[in-house]
């Protein structure tokens, strides 16, 4: 591909940080790098309480161990999400209540949630797509009035705010993700924000394999035993090196992907104003995570995709809505009667945004879809 979809960041110090964890010779977790990164990320999100995990995955995983999710607990979350958002809850045999979405946000329909509760309602689950979300204080408030946990899924809205407060602090969790795709990353890795400070406790024991061996390496006791349920979640110091160097550009990163963000939108207005796509213009503060358009049905979408690929430029649809799956299809779907998780997602292209793009490129993904709707 002349322009590929994503070409990861690399800050140029994570060779550096990597030899200083071979030299000291400590790699497992928690070790020095770690604590560093928790440290930057208490900076960025003004959390102070924040451990790295192995993945967003394994942090939803933490989460749902931390408010002890049991079997027949009910679980809202949006359809349209990555499945980890799902199977986080359903492995602790939670009963999962699909949510749709507001088209505008991409995200969870907020006017949808009272519909959605029950008296075995135990947590609704925020997906921040693509770092864009609106109206946070109508599901706090809808979660403190029925004594339900609020998980963010932040995996996308690293250095993303909302009324400058950095999403993934308004629950009693935050998750986020580091995975390569995303705008700084440590290959495989993510973070969990703890809000709640009840739950700061039963998170470090989770973490450390069900023991609380945290606090014996803290000095506050002289063995450590099985405590609770828990799994490997900690990230290597391996990872941890990378991710600082990575943390430490954080916000020339952001800076960067808004301007490519920026230029798309002016590039790309001419083709919304005539009504043959359109793309978000979100209040928030985001952080240029993804960049899509919305054309007219799939069939147009496969065809553009089709069109840019010969073209050499890189460019996909996103989600399937996951209460269409199979796995999905056991559970409720609450909807105001139109399905917008399938057909909004069926309209999502998402196009080339990474650091390294250039202006140029830009130019160039912009001008193929200007022909494309000429030629059609």
């Amino acid at each position: 591909m002349k322009i590929p979809f994503n070409i990861p960041f690399i800050s140029g110090n994570e060779v550096t940080y990597l030899n200083e964890v071979i030299g000291e010779k400590v790699f497992s977790s928690p070790g020095k790098f770690a604590k560093k990164c928790e440290k930057e990320l208490s900076k960025i999100t003004h959390c102070t309480d924040i451990r790295l995990t192995t993945s967003c995955t394994s942090a939803l995983e933490l989460a749902a161990l931390a408010i002890e999710i049991k079997p027949k607990d009910e679980v809202i979350l949006p359809s349209f999400t990555f499945v980890s958002s799902a199977n986080a809850f359903a492995l602790r045999g939670a009963k999962l209540v699909f949510v749709d979405i507001n088209p505008k946000t991409m995200c969870l329909d907020e006017s949808l949630l009272e519909k959605a509760i029950t008296p075995k309602t135990k947590a609704i689950v925020l997906v921040h797509y693509a770092g864009l979300t609106e109206n946070i204080e109508k599901v706090v408030e809808v979660c403190k009035k029925n004594n339900l946990f609020l998980i963010e899924d932040a995996a996308q809205s690293i250095d993303s705010y909302y009324k400058n407060q950095h999403l993934g602090t308004f629950g009693d969790l935050g998750c986020f993700s580091f995975h390569d795709t995303k705008n700084i990353h440590c290959g495989e890795g993510g973070s969990i924000l703890i809000n709640n400070k009840n739950l700061v406790k039963k998170v470090d024991v989770i973490l450390e394999k069900g023991t609380n061996r945290a606090a014996f390496l803290a000095g506050k006791t002289d063995n450590y035993t099985w405590q609770s349920l828990g799994s490997s979640y900690g990230l290597s110091e391996i990872n941890a090196a990378f991710l600082y160097a990575q943390l430490q550009e954080l916000k020339l990163v952001t800076k960067k992907r808004k301007e490519l963000y920026k230029l798309y939108q002016k590039n790309l207005l001419p083709l919304k104003q005539k009504g043959f796509i359109d793309f978000p213009e979100s209040q928030n503060n985001h952080n240029a995570h993804i960049f899509f358009i919305k054309v007219e049905n799939k069939i147009v979408r496969d065809q553009l995709i089709h069109h840019l690929k010969e073209s050499g430029i890189s460019a996909y649809f996103h989600y399937s809505p996951l209460h269409l799956s199979e796995m999905g299809k056991q559970y409720p779907f609450i909807s105001s009667g139109k399905d917008f998780s399938k057909e909004e997602s069926e309209k999502v292209v998402r196009l080339p945004l990474f650091y390294g793009l250039t202006e140029n490129e830009i130019e160039l993904v912009s001008k193929g879809i200007k022909q494309f709707f000429e030629i059609r």
